[in-house]
């Protein structure tokens, strides 16, 4: 894990004081990145600062990575074990007996091991369902909507690190998260996942989480070719407008898409719409807008130049007819779905597009005949 790190000495005739980043953590130390070189021994001091956490500890070994100019790696002892990072998923291994006094565990002189560094409840997470562009967990205790967090998914031996901000939380159930992009790899990582997990039917162990550093911003979400992600990834749709549905109709449409189908068929069709209402600045809204596709619950939108946000009620109207919606979803701002909102009906069953959904659910009559077509057996020649 990458956690900046501010590094000062502790040994009077060698005062120096780094900023270095971490590469990786446990109970025991770090090993870090400094772009000087250090006497292996040293006592130093590690600190936190975003986290306003420090401790003591030592140097125990020194590697030099090369490179111009020329950085070191180092291996960092603390001086009082335990979970100094605030890993809100740290392994139970990690936490100090309760029983082991301070004296016994910290040599004299040494800074005593502050209060956050102790361990924080242990989160059980179960993955239900995942795609290439977000995964939902259960958990008695997800994360708040917008978190950043790290999904550490370890299955067949192997460890897949995946970047999410939960975009849709249920309290005792589980959150719903989207994944980010910060490196290029970020997608093909996640469908060798998805393999992984469909070879090996095994259940994946599962820890998560909460990220200090701040969510990403828009521009680094992934897209698909061009392509918006809502239309081609159902899961990543319903994650994505699931803070806006009842939890109920949530876990229904969850259960219907694990099945491999939508309970509420989305068609993909453009249909001008004229929208009304007011932008976050109260400016009024009155504009031509297209579908890019709609259900019968509501409707994904391009074309939108207002600023909206989630939870701003529009009107949409269409063939003289006129409804109100909710916004669900609004495309990341700097990325290719800037112009684009997902809405839900105020009342079920928005009207606007009766026909079109209509047109295409094909009569009863003539699914029944191709059924018998298929089943009876040709005359032969």
């Amino acid at each position: 894990m990458e956690i900046p790190v501010l590094m000062t000495s502790l040994e009077s005739g060698l005062v120096f004081s780094e900023p270095c980043q971490t590469t990786l953590v446990n109970a025991h130390g770090c090993g870090l990145i400094i772009h000087r070189a250090v006497p292996k021994g040293i006592r130093v001091r590690l600190e936190i600062i975003s986290a306003k956490r420090h401790t003591a500890a030592h140097v125990a070994d020194v590697v030099s990575l090369g490179g111009d100019p020329e950085t070191w790696l180092l291996g960092v002892e603390l001086d009082n074990p335990g979970n100094f990072w605030g890993i809100e998923y740290s392994p139970s291994d990690w936490r100090v007996e309760e029983n082991l006094s301070r004296a016994e565990s910290k040599p004299a002189g040494h800074e005593p091991l502050p209060a956050a560094a102790s361990a924080s409840p242990t989160r059980r997470w179960r993955l239900t369902d995942i795609s290439a562009g977000a995964c939902y967990l259960e958990t008695g205790a997800p994360y708040p909507v917008g978190t950043p967090v790290l999904a550490s998914v370890r299955v067949a031996n192997s460890e897949c690190l995946l970047d999410g901000v939960v975009r849709v939380s249920h309290p005792q159930s589980g959150m719903g998260v989207e994944f980010i992009s910060r490196v290029h790899d970020h997608r093909a990582r996640v469908e060798q996942l998805i393999t992984l997990l469909a070879t090996h039917r095994e259940v994946p162990r599962v820890l998560v989480g909460r990220q200090e550093r701040p969510a990403p911003q828009a521009s680094q979400l992934e897209n698909n070719g061009g392509e918006s992600p809502m239309a081609s990834d159902p899961l990543l749709e319903l994650i994505r407008m699931g803070d806006s549905l009842p939890a109920e109709e949530f876990f229904d449409d969850l259960k219907a898409q694990r099945l491999g189908q939508r309970r509420e068929p989305r068609i993909e069709v453009s249909l001008p719409v004229l929208l009304t209402g007011a932008d976050i600045s109260g400016r009024p809204l009155d504009q031509r807008v297209t579908t890019i596709n709609v259900s019968r619950r509501g409707a994904l939108l391009e074309g939108i130049y207002g600023a909206l946000q989630k939870g701003d009620k529009v009107f949409l109207a269409r063939r003289n007819r006129k409804e109100e919606f909710r916004v669900a979803w609004v495309g990341a701002e700097g990325s290719p779905e800037a112009d684009q909102i997902g809405v839900v009906g105020v009342v079920s069953n928005p009207s606007l597009w009766e026909e079109v959904l209509k047109s295409a659910e094909p009569p009863p009559e003539t699914t029944n005949v191709r059924n018998a077509e298929a089943q009876s057996p040709k005359p032969k020649t």
